[in-house]
């Protein structure tokens, strides 16, 4: 399994779900938050490349299959605040690096909104739609992105960027080393686990509520699966 920071996110917040989600491949529903924001991804990429705002929001729209819950309007409000311009920088730049210096090692892979290469330093922006900020070690997203670019750039310091377009608000930070490979520990800690518990799971199928538990939290609200998961999760009680 390559890893992604969704993936280890989602097993970290709740191991069962993530069992759900990419081991039996169950299909969650598309939601509005998933759909408007990769629609707003792809027209800001679009006007970076040089499409005008018209074809750029067009070009959103078809990448989210005409979402019913997504609005043209919507989609033109938030792309205004982006502060872009054609040609600016590089957009959707995959990656994919072990995270460990072996052959076995952990993959993870991701692909990073928008890289800026300045004369004296290197920044990346991640585009947020959220209706709520937050800062860049909420999760270890920035961090880990910083890590990645980092290692491909050969750099020792790497400038990072929330930037909240409901707010038109900008969350800046510039990593260190040490943050870094501390983002780079995280995920290699939890990709290690994940890959413990597949093996326990070939050994022990039968066992799998207690491999992958349940973790019940304020995001069950939000889980597709939250009944299925209460029903195993109050058996096992």
């Amino acid at each position: 399994m390559i890893f992604s920071f969704s993936r280890l996110s989602l097993y970290e917040q709740c191991p069962y779900r993530f069992y759900l989600k990419y081991i039996e491949e169950r299909e969650e529903p598309v939601t509005k938050p998933l759909a408007l924001g990769k629609a707003v991804h792809k027209a800001i990429e679009k006007i970076i490349a040089g499409d005008s705002f018209e074809e750029a929001v067009t070009a959103g729209i078809i990448e989210v299959d005409f979402h019913p819950e997504v609005e043209r309007e919507e989609i033109e409000k938030l792309v205004q605040k982006a502060p872009v311009q054609p040609d600016m920088g590089k957009t959707e730049v995959h990656f994919e690096l072990p995270l460990a210096p072996f052959p076995s090692a952990p993959r993870i892979q991701g692909y990073i909104d928008l890289i800026v290469d300045g004369e004296n330093e290197t920044a990346f922006v991640d585009w947020k739609t959220n209706w709520k900020t937050y800062d860049v070690f909420a999760t270890m997203q920035m961090p880990l992105y910083a890590w990645a670019i980092s290692e491909m750039r050969g750099l020792e310091e790497v400038e990072g960027n929330l930037y909240f377009l409901r707010f038109g608000q900008k969350c800046g930070h510039t990593f260190t080393i040490e943050e870094m490979e501390n983002a780079r520990q995280w995920a290699l800690e939890q990709a290690r686990e994940i890959e413990d518990h597949l093996f326990l799971l070939e050994l022990e199928s039968e066992k799998v509520d207690r491999i992958f538990p349940a973790k019940p939290s304020s995001a069950c609200q939000h889980c597709p699966f939250v009944m299925e998961c209460y029903s195993r999760f109050a058996r096992l009680a």
